[in-house]
């Protein structure tokens, strides 16, 4: 089968896309019920030609409609004549239907008035092939818009989905056989577990008798120890209030005593708080003594303070100059000491040079002799 191609397969959807606009348009016009206000909203807006061409479709409906009927009422209307003037008058009425839809497409004010009109008058079975027709749109558009492969893809897929739905009621029916086992399996673990059931129910009805016995023997058993336990605790409560009724009254004595011994201490309290004001009284007498003796003090000490700067000023000059001297003597002595230093170096060194010399002159003068002697000696070998 051939394919279409894009630009073709758009141009189809088109076609359906502005057929479908055009039916939803037609379906808010009132189909043989003139309606003079929706005529009279056409005339206001200036659409008076859309007014012309509902007046013409709804008598060419009207035309029809009663062609229609006197066909259908006798048999005159079933002539070739009569057959011809009714397609005749078809076609004027799919002529003044298109014309409208063009009109109502140019007119959007007009499009507003019929869809202020409500959705009243919509025909429910003119509406359910709109819903028809947009389905088909849609399939349309699916299947033009769908390529070689991706409907091979899709008869693949549907072929794989197929295969695993058998296998799938393969493996229902399988699963069906195996539950089937399963419930008569469960049956018999039933019967087992009722007959089990019966036997506890058994059992329970003997334990629950040697309960109950073994219930009235333990309140039997209750109710003495309760007797037993009310005497002891009569006995006990009669005991605890002797006993209190005991530390009532020495209690009532320590009171009394206690009471006299508070007096007396009440009493020593007061004697010690009076001599304690005493001594506070004292105390401060002596605080004002000593607080002006200690101002005395400090005014004493102000003077000898300024006494005792003034000295330490005079004995630091003094502890000045004694230092200054001291280093004036440090430095002559060290400088006499570098100076007879110095002498000795000059005498040992004159020492020296003295001894050198004499030395130079005892060897010349004994060169000199020596040089005589020789001298005697020949002139005596001449002579």
């Amino acid at each position: 089968m051939h394919k279409l191609t894009n630009m073709e397969a758009q141009r189809v959807i088109n076609c359906l896309e502005d057929a479908l606009d055009r039916l939803s348009l037609l379906s808010y016009v009132p189909s043989g019920n003139p309606s003079q206000e929706l005529l009279s909203s056409f005339v206001a807006e200036g659409v008076g030609n859309i007014k012309a061409t509902l007046e013409s479709e709804w008598q060419l409906e009207e035309g029809h409609q009663v062609m229609v009927r006197s066909r259908d009422a006798g048999p005159f209307g079933k002539g070739v004549g009569a057959v011809a003037t009714s397609n005749e008058m078809l076609d004027q009425l799919h002529h003044i239907v298109r014309t409208l839809c063009r009109q109502l497409k140019k007119s959007p004010a007009a499009v507003q008035i019929l869809y202020a009109g409500g959705p009243d008058g919509r025909s429910a079975p003119f509406l359910a092939f709109l819903e028809f027709l947009s389905d088909l749109t849609h399939v349309m558009f699916r299947k033009l818009s769908t390529t070689v492969e991706e409907e091979a893809t899709s008869k693949n897929l549907l072929h794989d989905l197929s295969e695993r739905e058998r296998s799938a009621e393969d493996e229902r029916d399988a699963l069906h056989q195996t539950l089937q086992l399963n419930r008569a399996e469960r049956d018999r673990e039933l019967s087992t577990m009722d007959q089990l059931i019966t036997k506890l129910r058994a059992e329970l009805h003997d334990i629950t008798q040697s309960n109950q016995m073994e219930m009235e023997s333990i309140r039997q058993e209750m109710k003495e120890n309760m007797e037993q336990a009310e005497a002891e605790h009569l006995a006990k409560g009669k005991r605890l209030q002797d006993r209190i009724d005991q530390l009532s009254q020495e209690m009532v004595r320590l009171r009394d005593e206690h009471r006299e011994k508070e007096a007396a201490l009440r009493k020593k309290k007061e004697k010690h708080e009076h001599d304690l004001a005493a001594q506070i009284k004292t105390y401060d007498t002596d605080m004002v003594a000593k607080q002006t003796e200690t101002l005395e003090l400090m005014e004493l000490m102000k003077e000898e303070k300024g006494e005792l700067d003034q000295l330490e000023e005079y004995f630091d000059k003094i502890d000045k100059n004694q230092a200054q001297k001291n280093e004036e003597e440090r430095i002559l002595t060290e400088f006499k000491r570098r100076l007879d230093a110095a002498r000795g170096v000059l005498d040992k060194a004159a020492t020296k040079l003295q001894s050198r010399a004499r030395g130079g002159i005892a060897r010349t003068e004994l060169a000199g002799s020596k040089k005589k002697g020789k001298k005697g000696k020949k002139g005596k070998k001449g002579k």
